[in-house]
């Protein structure tokens, strides 16, 4: 017998998903990437191509990764769960909080491509200007992100399939990350950008799905009136504490407000921190890796906000009030079930088979992102520094897949320990910025700013670290007598917790590094890890003495002979600025790139944060008109999002996608 109304599918189909769909998914990216290898120039056994894609992915590619690697289980529901409690508020602030980061990461992306060009990881950047003793902290932060992002994937991921399908959650929390472990050993970062491009593409049709079948075509609801008549009713019967009027339909909502701070704190730390998003900087183009995060950040924006504010609200409406919707207990709201519950509820199975997809899709692209990121810091960070120094690429490939491997297994033993300790993915998502956003601010100054000291980094991630945990454990002891599960995932812990790790740390760094500036000038950084023959440039011979203007073939056989044995190399200046230019990079575009970025960075931050939620609680509850307005912005946005990561990427490599296409027909007629 089902455990809930929501278990309409059987294990056969949680089966054919998690297995089934998962190594299907990984032949497939398999297939690819022998035809990659094959047809063009990119080899995946190749140390560079695997771990930073040989940098040369376009904008429109890098969009779709950061828009892919961004969107975790939860993404889809835990933003469905605060719609669902919060209302209208709680899908804005958590797409709005979450997005800011991605425009840092612009301007990050700068830095990285003018300060170390030739890096793999943004940790050998700390090593270089630091040394290994801080350099290890950064580290152990680093991982420790990983680890958390990774256990929420897995988390959310098995909790839908188990509530959908009734398959144990020990089969979910293994079979997930080994069947995306498959691929990305096989074919590297750029099998997971093609992974995320594919992955990216199905998010988009099934929200399409989901956002017609709740709004224009189900009689449960259907419209926006019939969605504003069951949010009053739902309003009267359970208000929401904090809410002007206790209504669902209104930006006036304390807890969503307070919920929008814990989701910046949060998500700064896991931006910043986690390699995953700065290997895509790594692996772009030279020329347009901010670029790439600017349209990621604008691309992504839509998917939580549409999604939740259909899901979340269509939860909320009908609970209660229809028999096929689950009554859902607080561990199942906060472990992000409101999104599944109602897509059964209005949809049936084939809408139960959509949301597994879905959550599938997005757990999978997210864990492939992690898996090359901690591979990259275990290999370059750890391994050559702490291990084999003088490590073979074949032998650096080796380890790198292994590791790949071994990170798999550790995110299903986590997984199965949060589980059986009754932590929800909800809990893991608010207490993770306490942990790691320490480290946002010593990460920024260390990439962008020349006077950030050592000293106060170490100091301000562990102070704040130490404060932070203090907070968050004090103020629910404070607030309701006992620290416990329940009591430290509410919302005033949490946000005492958070706010206190971040501003300790980034005071204390800040207020040290302009005491005592390091002035730090980026030249060992630039000159890390560059080819032999970066600044080498062919001496040019003078063919002509007398000025005549011709030359004979005897004179350009011996030019020719000349420029391939005599070689000179161009002064790397003072602060080697010059292995930029050999980077393929003008440090003088690259330096008003970054002062756009910033500025555009900023005045879309100001927007998002400020002037949108202004505007919103302009009303004070909104009718159907003010409802309708909200959703079909939603809804433009995302068709933007799908011209820029679904359309944008095929665009840039056609030129490429024409080669492999020819290729294939090719050696399909040569086998005939």
């Amino acid at each position: 017998m089902a455990d809930s109304p929501a278990q309409v599918l059987g294990q056969g189909v949680g089966w054919a998903v998690v297995v089934g769909l998962g190594f299907a998914f990984a032949g497939l990216m398999m297939l690819i990437t022998l035809i990659q290898d094959r047809l063009t120039d990119h080899d995946s056994k190749n140390v560079e191509e695997f771990n930073s894609a040989s940098r040369s992915v376009k904008p429109g590619l890098v969009a779709a990764g950061i828009v892919s690697a961004w969107t975790w289980a939860a993404s889809l529901l835990q933003s469905s769960v605060m719609t669902f409690n919060y209302g209208v508020s709680g899908a804005y602030w958590y797409a709005a909080g979450a997005s800011l980061q991605i425009f840092l990461c612009a301007v990050m992306a700068c830095k990285i491509k003018t300060c170390a060009p030739f890096v793999a990881t943004y940790l050998q950047v700390v090593r270089i200007r630091y040394g290994k003793k801080v350099h290890a902290l950064f580290v152990a932060f680093a991982l420790v992100t990983n680890l958390l992002v990774s256990s929420q994937l897995v988390l959310g991921g098995a909790a839908v399939v188990t509530e959908l399908t009734g398959l144990h959650v020990l089969a979910g929390v293994f079979l997930i990350p080994t069947s995306v472990a498959v691929y990305t050993v096989t074919g590297g970062l750029r099998a997971t950008f093609i992974a995320d491009y594919s992955h990216t593409i199905g998010l988009f049709v099934i929200i399409l799905y989901f956002f017609f079948s709740i709004w224009t075509g189900n009689g449960k609801i259907g419209s926006l009136e019939k969605m504003s008549e069951m949010l009053t009713a739902s309003a009267q019967a359970n208000p929401v504490e904090g809410n002007a009027g206790g209504s669902y339909l209104t930006m006036r909502s304390k807890h969503g407000l307070i919920f929008g701070v814990i989701n910046i704190c949060g998500n700064l730390a896991t931006v910043f921190c986690d390699q995953s998003y700065h290997q895509r900087s790594i692996a772009s183009l030279p020329t347009t890796a901010a670029r790439g995060f600017l349209l990621g950040g604008s691309a992504w924006f839509p998917i939580p906000f549409l999604f939740a504010t259909t899901m979340g609200l269509a939860a909320r409406a009908l609970m209660g009030t229809d028999p096929t919707m689950a009554k859902l207990t607080e561990l199942q709201i906060t472990s992000g079930l409101p999104a599944p519950s109602v897509a059964v509820a209005m949809c049936g199975k084939g809408g139960a088979v959509a949301v597994l997809i879905l959550i599938f899709l997005a757990v999978t692209s997210a864990t492939s992102a992690q898996q090359i990121a901690v591979s990259s810091v275990f290999t370059f960070d750890l391994y050559k520094v702490y291990f084999k120094s003088d490590a073979s690429g074949k032998h650096i490939q080796l380890v790198s897949h292994a590791v790949v491997l071994v990170w798999a297994l550790i995110m299903a033993i986590f997984g199965l320990i949060w589980n059986y300790a009754g932590i929800s993915l909800g809990w893991l998502y608010l207490m993770m910025g306490i942990i790691v956003s320490p480290a946002v601010f010593p990460i920024f100054g260390t990439l962008t700013w020349k006077k950030t000291n050592p000293a106060g980094c170490v100091t301000g991630m562990l102070v704040g670290l130490s404060l932070g945990i203090l907070s968050w454990l004090v103020t629910a002891y404070a607030l309701y007598g006992e620290v416990t599960i329940a009591t430290t995932n509410k919302q005033y812990p949490t946000l005492a917790g958070n706010l206190v790790s971040i501003c300790v740390s980034t005071i204390i760094t800040s207020v040290w590094s302009l005491i005592s500036p390091q002035n730090y000038n980026f030249a060992a950084t630039r000159a890390f890890n560059a080819p032999e023959d970066a600044l080498a440039e062919p001496d040019m011979p003078v063919l002509l003495k007398d000025g005549s203007g011709t030359a004979t073939p005897e004179d350009l056989d011996k030019a020719e002979k000349s420029c391939a044995t005599s070689m000179h190399y161009r002064d790397p200046g003072e602060d080697n600025i010059e292995y930029v230019r050999a980077a393929g990079l003008d440090p003088a575009v690259i330096d008003q790139a970054a002062k756009r970025v910033i500025w555009i960075s900023s005045i879309t931050s100001f927007i998002l944060v400020v002037l949108i939620p202004a505007v919103a609680t302009s009303e004070r509850i909104w009718k159907p008109a003010g409802l309708g307005a909200w959703v079909w912005l939603g809804f433009v946005w995302l068709l933007y999002s799908i011209a820029t990561v679904g359309i944008l990427p095929l665009w840039e490599d056609r030129a490429e996608l024409w080669v492999v296409l020819k290729g294939a027909v090719h050696f399909g007629k040569k086998d005939a």
